[in-house]
C-alpha cells in the first residue's frame, strides 16, 4: 500500500527519514513522490544525504528502486564524466557508490572521446581509486546506537533521529531502537522526533549508546509552567 501521509516535517518543512525510505523503496503515491522530487532538488544537501542512503539500504538487502530525482542523478554521474569527478568524493561513503552495484559495468565517455560517439571506454582505475582515497579520509564513520522512549518508557516505534550536521537521519524500529552512522571526530547535533512528542536536540560527545525519552507536547508545556 503505498504511503500518501504528508512526507515532511509539520514545523521544519524537512523530509522525514522514514518517508525518505519509503521513496526510495518506490512506496508513495505519485503526489508525493512528486513532492519528494522537488524537494531534493532544491535541496542538494538532502539529495547528497539520499543517494548516500540508498546504497545503504541497498547493501543491508531492501528493494529500492532508482526512480525520479534518484533515477535522474544516476544518468548525470554515468553521463557526465567532469561532474561526476567533483561529485564522486562528495557521494560516496567510504567509496560505498564508486564500488558499488550502482556503478557496475558502467561505461562513460573519456576526454578523447567525441561528444557524438557512444561511449567504450570504461571509467579509468585511478578515478575510482583517488576518489576514494579522498572520501575514506574525509568520512570515517562511527555507529551511534540507542532507543527513544515515551513518558512511561515505552519504545516510540517509527520515531526518527537526524544528524543535522549531514542531514542523515533513521527511524526506530519495533523495539525503538535506532541505529545512525555519524562522522568520526565530529560532534554532531541530534534531533529526536515523534508525531505528538516535543522534539529534543543532544549535541553528540563522544561514542555510546544514546538512549532519549520523549514527553508529549502537552506534558511538556505544562513542565515549562512549573518552572516558570
Amino acid at each position: 500500500m503505498k504511503l500518501s501521509a504528508h512526507p515532511f516535517h509539520p514545523a521544519t518543512g524537512e523530509l522525514l527519514a522514514t518517508y525518505r525510505d519509503a521513496y526510495l523503496r518506490g512506496d508513495l503515491t505519485s503526489k508525493n513522490t512528486a513532492a519528494v522530487d522537488a524537494y531534493l532538488k532544491a535541496n542538494s544537501k538532502h539529495g547528497d544525504a539520499t543517494l548516500r542512503r540508498y546504497y545503504e539500504m541497498k547493501q543491508l538487502g531492501h528493494t529500492v528502486k532508482p526512480m525520479g530525482w534518484v533515477e535522474r542523478q544516476f544518468e548525470l554521474i554515468r553521463t557526465e564524466p567532469q561532474r561526476f569527478r567533483r561529485r564522486a568524493t562528495s557521494l560516496v561513503a567510504g567509496s560505498a557508490l564508486l564500488g558499488g552495484a550502482v556503478f557496475a559495468g558502467t561505461n562513460l565517455p573519456n576526454n578523447s572521446t567525441p561528444t557524438d560517439v557512444v561511449p567504450t571506454t570504461e571509467m579509468p582505475a585511478e578515478l575510482f581509486a583517488s576518489a576514494a582515497s579522498t572520501e575514506a579520509s574525509a568520512m570515517r564513520m562511527t555507529t551511534v546506537r540507542g532507543r527513544i522512549l515515551n513518558e512511561n518508557g515505552q519504545p516510540l516505534i517509527g520515531a526518527t533521529v537526524i544528524d543535522k550536521t549531514s542531514g542523515r537521519g533513521v527511524s526506530t524500529d519495533a523495539a525503538g531502537n535506532y541505529s545512525l552512522p555519524v562522522r568520526v571526530g565530529q560532534s554532531p547535533l541530534l534531533q529526536y522526533g515523534y508525531a505528538g512528542y516535543q522534539e529534543e536536540e543532544v549535541q553528540l560527545k563522544g561514542r555510546g549508546t544514546q538512549n532519549v525519552t520523549l514527553l508529549p507536547r502537552e506534558k511538556a508545556a505544562k513542565k515549562r509552567w512549573w518552572i516558570f
